[in-house]
């Protein structure tokens, strides 16, 4: 890997990027759903939301097979005993977050199910502190907290707007445990991408999220073709979209950009997601969402614009000069 770091400008891009792309993801997953979609099952030519997720990281794995394999012949990659673990934890993290955030779709509203799946900052900040040793700084923090009450708000209001039921209320449950899978998802991807390329890591764990996902649905029954036209490509775009030019894009991103900066970005999510629903699924925002949102954006440029970049190490600083022994346990492979 290159020693040089990308500009300021180059990775803002990047996170702009990903965050429009993530930002169409439940959208599209709506519509590959139906009109009334359901966790395991759907009606003829939809697709039941665990197969949305298997689809969506299984072509991601294939789409990105040849740009892996490429960079694998151009510097082979060794893996140690700690990053097979980092690699399988990130994938099964993965897979979890999927399977729970579509299902979480398919039981509340776009708003709610969006704002409560990317509260990851919270559980990122402190996993990155305990784990690799990388302390949320000040004016992270801040924005970090500003952009979570903007999220809040604009979740807040959608419960406010709409009458909840059992069903709802599950769906809600389940898009806040996506939250906890994907800052495990985050948080080993940072440390995996000190050394592994990101087309490789990329295709890796959205391999082994595939693999947990398919093992879900053969094991409940769902179907995983017999879909419409416009329902695959509705799955094509979630691939292309979503996860190429969005999660892709951020596991390319962690090795230089911390994870609670990148979870702090996915925040903005809600915002697109909301809009979205609004022009596609005429899914009308509350009016919190004119409160909320302003205070998402400003959150998370308070984060961002001048956030620490550089290599993902401990702290800025190589992890091998740190004596403890929790930093030393997280490096030293196996023998």
């Amino acid at each position: 890997m290159s020693d040089r770091s990308p500009s300021r400008l180059a990775l803002g891009s990047a996170l702009l990027l990903g965050a429009l792309a993530v930002s169409s993801s439940a959208i599209l997953s709506r519509v590959a759903m139906g009109d009334t979609p359901q966790v395991a099952t759907a009606v003829a030519g939809m697709a039941p939301a665990l197969a949305v997720a298997f689809w969506r990281c299984g072509l991601g794995a294939l789409a990105l097979a040849p740009l892996a394999w490429r960079a694998h012949r151009r510097t082979p990659v060794h893996l140690t005993a700690v990053r097979r673990r980092q690699l399988l934890g990130s994938g099964v993290a993965l897979g979890l977050h999927f399977g729970l955030f579509q299902a979480s779709l398919a039981l509340t509203t776009v708003a709610s199910a969006t704002t409560l799946a990317t509260m990851s900052p919270l559980f990122v900040a402190l996993g990155a502190w305990w784990f690799l040793r990388e302390p949320t700084d000040r004016r992270t923090g801040v924005g970090m907290a500003v952009t979570v009450v903007g999220a809040l708000t604009i979740g807040a209001g959608d419960l406010a707007a709409v009458d909840l039921g059992v069903r709802a209320l599950i769906g809600d449950g389940l898009a806040f445990g996506s939250a906890v899978a994907v800052s495990g998802y985050l948080l080993a991807g940072r440390a995996a991408r000190r050394d592994v390329p990101a087309t490789v890591y990329s295709c890796l764990v959205y391999a082994g999220a595939a693999a947990v996902l398919l093992v879900a649905c053969l094991a409940v029954g769902v179907p995983l073709i017999g879909f419409s036209v416009g329902t695959w490509l509705a799955i094509a775009l979630i691939v292309v979209g979503p996860q190429l030019l969005g999660h892709s894009v951020f596991n390319a991103l962690l090795e230089h950009v911390p994870a609670t900066v990148i979870s702090t970005v996915v925040l903005s999510e809600p915002i697109g997601a909301a809009l979205l629903a609004w022009l596609l699924l005429d899914e009308l925002p509350a009016a919190t969402f004119a409160v909320g949102a302003p205070l998402v954006l400003a959150g998370v440029a308070v984060a961002t614009l001048r956030a620490r970049v550089g290599p993902a190490v401990a702290g800025d600083a190589p992890v091998a000069t740190d004596p403890s022994p929790r930093a030393r346990g997280a490096e030293e492979p196996e023998r």
